[in-house]
């Protein structure tokens, strides 16, 4: 097995070296980024080429083969530019990383491949796509949506002997009499490694521990229906390889493995949060040659920047009554429409006296009816919450107007949630970097609706011996001169903010320059 996966089949089917290849993605990426109609002899020449590669005219067979995935998906709507771009760069087969803003759809691209490239490849059933993912409840939400529409996906157990997904069936749940608030409920069920092995699956959801470190799965990665029938490996939350890939969960930084299991294969890499110098890290880890890169700009004009300063850690209870009494009080006051929000505590003792203090200020309001823990209109979201309550109050966030209006929470809640309620992210402390910073603030108004950011901090917060805190995150904070959107967007790579409305309505710090 090669060290290095490249383009040497290409270069022997084709007689071509590597400054040849080298010229042509050059060329390749101006052409998918151009609405020219003429092009000239030696590009023709060369998409030509690329014609015979991939077996097919990709400029026309890429829109119709977008159309058929699309209806197989049950999609009813139009993608967006950049969703375009990056399935147009897989169905190619070029390796791509894609840099696509919190609610920009990232899921749907890759849950479309199995459709686009079976109708590329003229298959009788979708290709297999695996998709590498750092949470289990990714996967489930995931292959319970999936399940919803009909799609065979599921998800393998961290060890890689076990798989699951949801009943085809749906079943009612007939414990509540309310007829607009009951639901139909899939069922967990397991899944045959046979099955799996027979490559009955068509997306397939795994752990990076999975993949690299399960006996089990290697060999089927390696099989015959594998090596014929996988089009694509697409790697989401790619940004965590940096993050968790040193010391706490070290198989993502060898996800580049996967890269040389299937040479063949697109490979596919998403993240919300990178910079170009984070991206040149990844492909490098990811082994990615000559990869194409899908960017957005990570400005949301929606959102309104704020930060302020808090007590000193000295006052241990004192700076959190300044934080959570005005959250207390205006959820006492609006019940119901008061607008959703995710407070991010900094450690669990902080989280238990914030939530004890709200509890014993709203006293019965903090029920929405019958006083029952799932009629609290606010909650708490941390590793050692019950399973069951973490399941209630994600559920709860995913609808339009739900009935929990506050949560406390930990950065367990985060990746992979799609909550198009939230109109509001606190932090009583900044988070360690920019890239998480703006993880977790892009939770906030993903249905375009007016949305807030409020970042407090102390100097204890900032310092350089907290372990983790990156300078940019220090800068951030301390910045009291110039725009926030401004930095930020300038941090990844971009020089132009997206926001045209009032300052006022951009950040703090454009808001108190104007009144000042």
């Amino acid at each position: 097995m090669p060290q290095k996966r490249d383009f040497k089949y290409w270069l022997q089917k084709n007689h071509a070296d590597s400054s040849e290849i080298a010229i042509y993605l050059q060329d390749l990426t101006r052409i998918l980024q151009s609405n020219e109609e003429d092009f000239d002899d030696t590009v023709q020449l060369r998409t030509d080429w690329m014609d015979e590669m991939i077996g097919c005219d990709w400029r026309t067979e890429f829109p119709t083969c977008l159309e058929f995935a699309k209806a197989k998906l049950k999609l009813d709507y139009d993608l967006k530019d950049k969703q375009i771009d990056t399935l147009r760069n897989v169905f190619i087969g070029s390796d791509c990383v894609s840099v696509l803003p919190t609610g920009y759809g990232k899921s749907v691209i890759f849950q479309l491949l199995p459709f686009l490239l079976q109708r590329k490849r003229q298959l009788q059933t979708p290709a297999i796509v695996i998709v590498v993912t750092p949470l289990s409840s990714i996967m489930e939400d995931q292959v319970y949506s999936l399940r919803d529409k009909g799609i065979k996906a599921c998800f393998l157990n961290i060890d890689g002997k076990h798989a699951s997904t949801y009943t085809d069936d749906k079943v009612s749940d007939d414990d509540d009499d309310d007829d607009d608030d009951s639901c139909d409920i899939k069922l967990p069920k397991s899944v045959s490694m046979n099955d799996i092995k027979r490559g009955n699956y068509n997306l397939i959801y795994a752990h990076p521990e999975t993949l690299i470190n399960s006996k089990t799965c290697s060999s089927i990665l390696r099989s015959s229906v594998y090596q014929a029938n996988v089009g694509a490996v697409v790697i989401d939350e790619v940004h965590m390889i940096t993050e968790w890939g040193e010391n706490f969960r070290p198989a993502f930084k060898k996800l580049g493995e996967t890269t040389c299991i299937f040479p063949e294969a697109a490979h596919l890499a998403l993240t919300a949060t990178a910079t170009p110098k984070k991206i040149n890290e990844l492909c490098k880890i990811l082994q990615y040659q000559q990869p194409q890169v899908v960017t957005v700009n990570p400005d949301r004009p929606n959102i309104f920047l704020n930060i302020e300063k808090r007590l000193p850690n000295l006052h241990k209870f004192e700076k959190l009554d300044k934080i959570i009494e005005p959250i207390a009080d205006g959820l006492k006051t609006q019940l119901g429409i008061f607008p959703v929000t995710i407070v991010y505590m900094e450690s669990l003792e902080a989280l238990s006296y914030c939530y004890q203090y709200i509890s014993y200020c709203l006293q019965e309001l903090q029920y929405s009816g019958e006083q029952l823990p799932e009629n609290r209109i606010f909650g708490q979201y941390h590793k050692d919450y019950t399973d069951d309550m973490k399941r209630h109050i994600v559920t709860e966030l995913t609808k339009e107007n739900p009935k929990i209006r506050l949560v406390l929470a930990t950065v367990a809640l985060g990746m992979g949630l799609n909550a198009p309620s939230i109109s509001q992210i606190i932090h009583c402390r900044p988070p360690t970097t920019i890239e998480c910073y703006m993880q977790e603030i892009g939770r906030a108004g993903r249905n375009g609706q007016p949305a807030s950011a409020l970042l407090y901090y102390n100097n204890s917060d900032i310092s350089k011996a907290r372990k983790g805190m990156s300078d940019e995150m220090i800068n951030y904070c301390k910045n009291e001169t110039s725009c926030s959107r401004t930095f930020l967007v300038q941090y990844f790579g971009f020089e132009q903010v997206l926001f045209n409305k009032s300052p006022v309505e951009c950040c703090s710090n454009c808001k108190k320059l104007i009144w000042d």
